[in-house]
């Protein structure tokens, strides 16, 4: 447990700092840009913007860090979960489907694994228009698994999209930095993220969950 716990603190240390640049160098474009700027009122009002934005992502950050190890663990319906995740993406021109599982309430970390599932849900959406969510439960694991219909990613930048700093070649959004995140965080409880395509098409998202997180 405590090596568990170590390599976590680990893992989320080296992502925020990654995170903290990714978020921090366009901020730093739009400084050099509103020196451009030859009215001193706007470029002191937009400096000032771009203070209080540099404010609230330092913020956010670390928000998440205090909350992610603190949280504590509630027992919680998946399949309500997942519906009320997917229902916000069910847009004229987004779709979720997602097939439930009778299964009893489990023992998780409720908003480390939202966090997680609609970060994944997000980006099945945004990369393939409709996504496929579905649960499978054995003594060992809970597997949620999310298909999207999008054009899946390239077999020898599977593993390589979860570290930072890396991006796919036609990836504007930052794909793989959500990846990482969310693997941080299932590392954390003892879970995994696996990712592959798949024979019909897109990305096989797959996210094993402890069936029982300890207290």
């Amino acid at each position: 447990m405590q090596t568990r716990i170590r390599k976590y603190v680990s893992d989320r240390e080296h992502l925020f700092s990654s995170i903290s640049h990714d978020l921090k160098t366009p901020i730093t474009r739009l400084r050099l840009r509103a020196e451009l700027l030859d009215d001193d009122a706007k470029r002191h009002k937009f400096n000032q913007d771009l203070d209080d934005l540099e404010m609230m992502v330092k913020g956010a950050l670390q928000c998440v860090r205090d909350t992610d190890l603190h949280e504590n663990n509630d027992f919680v319906d998946l399949n309500e979960m997942i519906r009320n995740v997917s229902e916000t993406y069910n847009q004229v021109h987004t779709q979720v489907s997602f097939t439930a599982l009778q299964m009893e309430p489990v023992v998780l970390k409720p908003l480390a694994i939202k966090r997680v599932l609609t970060n994944l849900i997000d980006n099945a959406v945004k990369y393939g228009k409709h996504a496929f969510v579905s649960i499978e439960e054995n003594p060992t694991w809970i597997i949620v698994t999310i298909l999207d219909k999008g054009n899946g990613i390239p077999e020898a930048q599977l593993e390589a999209v979860f570290e930072p700093y890396t991006r796919l070649a036609n990836d504007k959004d930052g794909h793989g930095l959500g990846l990482g995140i969310c693997r941080s965080i299932l590392h954390g409880l003892g879970g995994d993220l696996v990712l592959q395509n798949s024979e019909q098409g897109g990305l096989e998202v797959k996210v094993y969950i402890p069936p029982n997180l300890e207290a």
